[in-house]
Parts: structure tokens; sequence; C-alpha cells
């Protein structure tokens, strides 16, 4: 088989491994706004993650492969957690709120984030032209929010605004993670960490046990959210980031299917148009990105 048919082939499955990332932190969206009906927040990050940390710990009993989450960066790997758990619990507090298509849209306003503190944060040299795309991208936003249309609740869009935030933070942090760690030890880390992290928070927000028609739902929370981890990182790994990027907005398009069939809710024109603005941004942020790598 030839290179150039490998290579194809690489491309091929890491698009499918994205593809399928993106529609199960959709299902798990979907199942985050189902449980935030009767139970917190913050009590659905803590079982989401430490039922997650459950499997990676199950792993490493039965394979004995405690290397995979040595590590000298243990500093790093706490911000990183910190930042990834604030969002998660701020993402659930938007879809507990916000129709689902909205939290969704919102969320991808991220990688605008990131151009704007890619600069002070990473000292990168940020063009007028990526700038103007930022500026771009959240007027979309504004169409997305429509002051003057539907009536959205204000503290679900200031938690969407900062999970998307603290998103933007956690994609920084990953790309200096990622030069020493592998993918692995730092989703083991994350899990652990935000773990411990929400439960203590739990006296404040506590609900009770749940009850036992919740519990698979939960099972679900957890199970699309650590395999979404899985998929995501080996469709990373066999696609470049170029070709496969514009497929994580397929998850819009999930959102809004979800949010049709279990909430009767249907977006307005002005969420698809907005949703189309920051998408066509992003994707050309992602151009402007990979061509500064080629020339360099």
């Amino acid at each position: 088989m030839s290179k150039n048919k490998i290579h194809k082939d690489h491309i091929v499955k890491g698009a499918t491994f994205i593809i399928t990332s993106v529609f199960l932190i959709s299902c798990m969206g979907a199942i985050a706004k189902f449980l935030s009906e009767t139970i917190n927040p913050i009590e659905l990050a803590f079982y989401r993650n430490l039922m997650v940390f459950s499997g990676f710990v199950l792993f490493l009993l039965i394979s004995k492969k405690w290397h995979k989450v040595k590590t000298v960066r243990p500093k790093a790997h706490i911000i990183r957690a910190v930042a990834g758990t604030l969002g998660l619990i701020c993402g659930f507090y938007s879809l507990s709120i916000l129709p689902l298509a909205t939290a969704a849209t919102l969320y991808y306003t991220a990688p605008l984030m990131v151009v704007i503190l890619s600069g002070p944060m990473l000292r990168e040299h940020v063009g007028l032209q990526r700038y103007t795309a930022v500026v771009v991208g959240f007027s979309g936003v504004m169409l997305v929010v429509n002051p003057n249309g539907q009536d959205l609740v204000i503290i679900g869009l200031i938690f969407a605004f900062f999970d998307a935030f603290f998103s933007a933070l956690t994609q920084i942090f990953l790309r200096d993670l990622g030069k020493t760690e592998s993918s692995f030890t730092t989703v083991f880390y994350y899990m652990g960490i935000g773990a411990l992290m929400t439960f203590f928070m739990l006296p404040f927000v506590w609900t009770g046990i749940p009850q036992s028609s919740q519990w698979l739902l939960l099972l679900g929370l957890g199970i699309t959210g650590g395999v979404q981890q899985v998929t995501k990182t080996i469709g990373a790994s066999l696609a470049p980031v170029s070709l496969t990027g514009p497929l994580n907005y397929t998850g819009i398009i999930w959102a809004a299917l979800f949010g049709f069939i279990f909430w009767d809710t249907i977006p307005t024109w002005s969420v698809f148009t907005g949703a189309a603005i920051i998408i066509a941004s992003n994707i050309f942020i992602l151009y402007r990105e990979n061509r500064k790598k080629r020339l360099n």
C-alpha cells in the first residue's frame, strides 16, 4: 500500500473518530440537560468525572501500566484540571437554562477567545486578519443572543460564555502540556482532580442520592463523556486539525436535532445565521494558523 493511500486512510479514520466524538459530547449535553432538571450541575460534573476516572483506574489495575500516569508536571495538570472542571460546571449550568442549540453555539466561541488569549499568554503574534475574524465571529454571537428577540435568561448566557472562556484556557494549557505529556496522562489527572474538586463542592449543592431511574442516565453521562475523550484523542492523532477541525461544528446540528426531538424547541433564524458566522470565523482562523505553520 502506498504512503498516500495510508495517509488518506488515516484522514478518513481520524474524521470518523472526530465526528463520533462530537456526536457523543452532544449526547452528553442532552443527558446533562435532562438530569439538570432535578440534579445540580456541580453534582453532574462530579458524577461524570468520578465515573470516567474510575474507568481509568480499572484499566490501570488490569493492565498494570502505571507508568502511563507518571508525570513531572503536577502543577500544570492541576491548573488544566481546574480550568476544565470550571468549564464543565459552567457548561452544565448553561445547558440547564438555555436551549440546547443556543448553548452549543455559544460554546464554539472558545476558538475566538483562544486567539485573544494567545497573545498575552503564549506571546504569539496575532495579525490583523485573525483579530478581524474574531470581531466578525462575535458579531455572530450578537445574532445568537438576539437581545430584541427570544427571551434568553441572562445568567444562562453568562455561564455559556464562561464555559467557552474556560475551554479556551484549557486549549492553551493543553498546547503546553502536549509537549511533554501523553493524552492518557492528561485526561487521567483531569478527571481525578476534577472529581476531587467537585466532591468538596457537594455539601453546598447536595440534592440527595439520585433516584434509581436517574442512575442509568448518570451512567450514560459518564460513558459518553469518557468515550468522547478517547475518540477525540484518537481522531486528533490520526488526522491534522486543519482538516478535522471544521467537523467539530456538526455538534450544533446534533444539538438542534436533540432540542427539537426532546424539548420541541426549534432554533430561530438568528441562531442559525449567528452559528454560520461563528463557524466561518473559526474556520478562517484555523486556515490562517495552518498557513502560518506551513510558512514557518
